[in-house]
């Protein structure tokens, strides 16, 4: 399978001065993928509307210097710690040697998701709320759509389970 987007999406949500929605949809993208035992098909599997997902990041912004409370909050638990990485290919590493085989990753202001599958064959996704999911049967691939999007301006992940 060639690389392809699923879905485009966009992130122009606002809490006051603050602007965008990308952890709780990072989270809660990554708790459905656990939950189905699969990477989405379709932006309605999210099971949240941008508004909806727009009044829960009002709340859970507030936890931003606490990852645990967002992480449990939004359903999820935290794997470990969070790693300091500053390439995406340190991210992929470390979700392949996951159990989970799920993360979310970030920048100094942007939240984005990351997952593996080997079930059927090999799917790796990257799901941002900026520009929408992607997927594709290698790691290669994504990676280039990451770079492309982020250069090296990653500078964290976690790994995350239900």
């Amino acid at each position: 399978m060639a690389l392809r987007r699923i879905f485009p999406m966009s992130n122009n949500y606002f809490q006051g001065a603050e602007q965008g929605i990308c952890t709780v949809a990072s989270l809660q993208w990554a708790k459905k993928c656990l939950k189905l035992g699969r990477g989405l098909g379709s932006f309605n599997e999210l099971q949240l509307s941008g508004h909806q997902m727009n009044a829960l990041m009002a709340v859970w912004r507030r936890y931003d210097n606490s990852p645990a409370a967002q992480t449990l909050g939004m359903g999820l638990r935290i794997v470990g710690n969070d790693r300091a990485v500053n390439q995406f290919i340190d991210v992929q590493r470390f979700v392949n040697l996951s159990a989970s085989k799920t993360c979310i990753f970030w920048t100094h202001n942007h939240t984005m998701g990351y997952r593996v599958s080997t079930r059927h064959g090999r799917e790796c996704e990257f799901f941002d709320i900026e520009d929408g999911l992607w997927v594709a049967d290698n790691d290669t691939e994504i990676r280039q759509v990451v770079i492309q999007n982020y250069g090296a301006a990653i500078t964290g992940m976690r790994i995350v389970s239900l």
